[in-house]
């Protein structure tokens, strides 16, 4: 199974319906797999910044996690104010970006950007997040994915953001991950 359907499964399995998204390259993926998992739906809004709102918006109204997903550099960087509303509401909502493939993410500082729309949306939103982490490798994905929805709903409830790269996305994971 692909990370990417695992994922989407997971999350359909812990009780989402709908998901919010907005297309990208890089989250593609991800997107494509509602087309094989069934049960769980996603919900095409036109820009991140109100995908971000109705997820939380979301979230407030049926009292349960809910989840946006969109795609790296811009789509991320429209997804600031809505985690930051959902870190200062107490607002639960797992935030997923693409990202380019780990290959081409850059590991100089001194370097702008590697990759086509590369960003550190990682570092940009960690002290608006409960949890922000990059997944680099699939072989601990259900405890990475698991830990972000129990943070998520934890104590104080809020936001977390799973960055998830392209090549990560297509990667096979063993159904018990």
């Amino acid at each position: 199974m692909k990370t990417s359907d695992w994922i989407i499964t997971y999350l359909r399995d812990i009780g989402l319906k709908h998901i919010f998204v907005v297309y990208g390259a890089a989250n593609g993926d991800l997107i494509d797999a509602f087309t094989r998992i069934e049960g769980i739906k996603y919900v095409a809004v036109m820009h991140e910044q109100a995908g971000a709102f109705m997820a939380e918006t979301y979230a407030k109204v049926t009292g349960k996690l809910a989840c946006m997903i969109v795609t790296s550099g811009p789509g991320g960087h429209n997804l600031i104010t809505g985690i930051a509303n959902c870190f200062y509401d107490s607002t639960p909502v797992l935030f997923i970006t693409g990202q380019i493939n780990t290959q081409f993410i850059k590991t100089n500082d001194a370097v702008r950007q590697v990759g086509f729309q590369e960003t550190d949306i990682v570092g940009i939103t960690k002290p608006i997040t409960k949890l922000s982490y990059q997944v680099k490798k699939t072989d601990k994905v259900n405890l990475v994915v698991g830990n972000a929805v129990r943070l998520a709903l934890a104590d104080r409830q809020g936001p977390v953001l799973l960055d998830i790269p392209v090549d990560v996305q297509k990667q096979e994971v063993s159904n018990e991950n």
